[in-house]
């Protein structure tokens, strides 16, 4: 199997890198690590990138890189891919910081990058911004997101969660969720979601975006699926941007998360959430609506 632990990053296209920049840099608080004309990454501490903006007429979602484990290496798994049926091309310094990587489209046309090894260049954790933990998730728009659920196991994705039939949540370690699908008419990013490290970083982080004149979408509330403390925004490309803390913790051997106390069963296993118990468990509404 073409098995995956984590996802290392995310790539959008923007018209304007410089005012992304402005933003991943100078709000969220991440580095810059490398920047031309054409493209930019940005890091959250160590790695060498976690986010990759590529000049382009169009704003949102180019897709995303996920990181082999290690008794894989990116050749064996493009070789694998196509063994598969899968349309899998090998490509060597294509990405910096990354010295190989499998690139193919997924069910949808994002663009997806399967690699080994990455460079460790970021300086660290910034001393200003919201300074997020990792990209935590990333949440996508599908055609069909039963088929899209089905497709990720291949890499060793487990699903943990549904919203009704339209919204399936999916790890590919021990957080609630990795990758989402949401079936949509169209194409886009749903979300890109950041992790910090508990409330009172969370609470902060909506005092920094309001200085910074950036409103709060939807917030705080504990959602249902994931149980994760969440609140929502927009970068200036318009993409939506999740901050979050104290998600589920999966635990794949038994089937089910780790308990706490604002669990509603004992065990905690994946289940079928309806859309309005899952939004908000404290009954808090909001004008903007997140599905």
């Amino acid at each position: 199997m073409v098995q995956v632990f984590r996802l290392a990053y995310v790539h959008f296209g923007t018209p304007e890198i410089a005012r992304m920049l402005r933003y991943y840099q100078g709000v969220v608080g991440l580095s810059v690590v490398e920047q031309d004309d054409e493209r930019a990454y940005v890091s959250t501490s160590i790695d060498h990138h976690n986010i990759m903006l590529s000049t382009s007429d169009e704003s949102g979602l180019i897709g995303f890189g996920l990181q082999l484990m290690p008794n894989i290496s990116a050749r064996e798994a493009a070789q694998e891919l196509n063994r598969n049926g899968i349309k899998a091309s090998l490509k060597t310094n294509a990405v910096s910081g990354i010295p190989e990587l499998v690139e193919f489209h997924d069910l949808d046309g994002y663009v997806v990058h399967l690699f080994s090894e990455m460079s460790v260049a970021a300086p660290g954790f910034q001393a200003h911004g919201v300074r997020p933990n990792k990209v935590g998730h990333l949440s996508v728009r599908v055609k069909d997101a039963k088929q899209s659920v089905e497709y990720y196991k291949q890499f060793g994705f487990t699903n943990t969660d549904w919203i009704e039939d339209f919204f399936g949540f999916m790890t590919c370690n021990r957080d609630h969720h990795v990758l989402n699908f949401a079936t949509s008419d169209h194409k886009a990013m749903h979300h890109l979601a950041f992790e910090l490290r508990d409330y009172t970083q969370l609470i902060s982080a909506m005092d920094h975006l309001g200085k910074n004149d950036i409103p709060i979408l939807w917030g705080p509330s504990r959602h249902g699926a994931g149980h994760n403390i969440a609140t929502y925004h927009r970068d200036p490309d318009g993409n939506m941007i999740e901050l979050f803390t104290d998600a589920d913790i999966y635990i794949p051997e038994l089937g089910m998360f780790e308990p706490r106390p604002w669990h509603e069963n004992f065990p905690q296993k994946p289940r079928v959430w309806g859309t309005e118990e899952c939004m908000t468990r404290w009954g808090t509404s909001f004008e903007q609506s997140l599905v």
